[in-house]
């Protein structure tokens, strides 16, 4: 069989502004006491008056424009209908007809994942099942989410989580959000069916995820779900309709929760107390000025620097981490792989930009290249120098540690350890490649200060 899957990614990102967005409660929820964080306007009381968030809606834009997305001059919020006891208001105010942003990608692998929209939501209570009873606690209710709906475009588990990933780390960068799956602050949806020789399952949507790798282990799972059941009876399931299912992480499998609803089943309808609202394109224009360099964009130019593509991808893991790199660089690109090397060595620790001197990575990278210092040497002093704002080549010094190239000096050492090691010797003369032994006792004599050409080119003339 030629099994095809066909999935597609739900995002809800939940952004970290002081407050939530209809309302002046604190947004902060996580670890706060229940229910502490409400007012009429988040618990749904009647005569309550939404008030948009203006923040969250420029960050909105920001994030669709981060996205590749269109900007839609025009847009509204609507009301979106469903019963769950953690909704107080019996509707979710949300948007369907006219999204802040849509029409973007992400390319992931060279392959372009399209996104169908991005906008703006408010965020439901939370359901604590304990005891048999289920408890309430709105302190997120209302809280300002942004969901992300890439097209079905993604044709395995490894790609999902490599555009998870991706979008998780550009979320960051915009500095909105945490998206911290496992705190919930970023949650994922995924929508799987599968194409078997042009026969297509049910569209299953899985809900309950904590984790890229949960992501990727329920959609693996599902793959192989609806791939047996399709084997079983293709006649009667091709007939099923869209269901919704959870995950359980710990038995690595889905279950089945609901038959999923249409749009119409929603009952939308333009929300009456929000005005419609329109973004001229100066203001769009001033957000995406606002946009720093982003992941693949510092990617490009590592590259371009002669840093190799896992190196580079290393690297802007952490923002503030390739800001740190950024500076250290400076105009010297032509370094940038060496010092790349010191970045995923010893300074793969947490770095304070304004502790980073560019001058003392030039000056390091110059006396590496003029075989002043050793590589060993190179590693060991630049964290210091990184910690105490010395420049590493006075550190060298201090320390005696500077490459020793004194043919007279290293020759001396060589000789004493061929003296001591006869059996060595033997062996050399058995198998020349068998000199590293030897090599290696001179430059522990040598504290690793003596140069390693020099030292090999010197014991193969003794012992010749």
């Amino acid at each position: 069989m030629k099994i095809t899957p066909i999935i597609g990614l739900e995002v809800h990102v939940e952004l970290k502004t002081n407050s939530k967005m209809f309302c002046s409660c604190n947004a902060t929820h996580f670890h706060v006491d229940p229910n502490t964080h409400t007012c009429p306007i988040c618990l749904g009381l009647l005569g309550a008056l939404p008030v948009p968030n203006k923040l969250a809606i420029d960050w909105c834009i920001k994030l669709g424009l981060a996205l590749n997305c269109n900007i839609n001059n025009k847009s509204f919020f609507e009301r979106k209908h469903y019963f769950y006891p953690d909704l107080p208001k019996g509707y979710q105010i949300t948007q369907l007809q006219k999204p802040i942003a849509i029409n973007g990608y992400l390319e992931i692998e060279g392959q372009k994942i399209r996104i169908n929209r991005a906008h703006m939501e408010e965020d439901a209570g939370k359901s604590i099942h304990q005891k048999g009873e289920t408890l309430l606690d709105f302190n997120r209710s209302g809280v300002p989410l942004i969901e992300i709906v890439s097209e079905p475009d993604i044709n395995s588990p490894e790609i999902a989580k490599k555009y998870l990933y991706r979008l998780q780390q550009i979320i960051r960068y915009l500095g909105i959000s945490d998206a911290d799956i496992e705190k919930g602050t970023m949650r994922c949806e995924p929508t799987v069916n599968l194409n078997i020789n042009g026969h297509f399952t049910p569209l299953v949507e899985i809900k309950n995820i904590a984790g890229l790798s949960g992501a990727m282990d329920a959609i693996n799972y599902e793959i192989k779900r609806q791939t047996e059941e399709f084997q079983k009876n293709k006649e009667e399931k091709s007939k099923e309709n869209k269901t919704t299912r959870g995950w359980d992480a710990e038995k690595r499998e889905s279950y089945e929760l609901r038959q999923k609803g249409d749009a119409a089943d929603y009952r939308y309808f333009p929300e009456p107390d929000i005005p419609p609202f329109e973004f001229s394109q100066q203001k769009i224009d001033e957000i995406k000025k606002e946009i720093p360099e982003l992941p693949d964009q510092k990617i490009n130019k590592y590259v371009s620097w002669g840093v190799s593509n896992i190196d580079a991808e290393s690297i802007i893991d952490n923002q503030n981490f390739a800001n740190c790199f950024d500076k250290a660089v400076g105009d010297n690109t032509k370094n940038a792989r060496q010092i790349a090397n010191f970045f995923l060595g010893p300074l793969k620790v947490e770095l304070e930009i304004d502790k980073i001197n560019p001058l003392h990575f030039a000056d390091l990278v110059e006396s590496l290249n003029k075989n002043e210092i050793s590589s060993t040497v190179a590693k060991q002093i630049i964290l210091e120098s990184y910690r105490t704002d010395k420049n590493p080549l006075d550190i060298a010094k201090e320390k005696n540690l500077l490459q020793v190239s004194d043919t007279n000096k290293i020759e001396e050492i060589a000789k004493k350890i061929i003296i001591d090691n006869p059996k060595a010797v033997e062996d050399f003369k058995k198998n020349p490649n068998s000199i590293g032994f030897l090599l290696g006792q001179v430059m522990k004599a040598s504290a690793g200060t003596a140069n390693p050409t020099i030292v090999k080119e010197t014991l193969e003339k003794l012992l010749k």
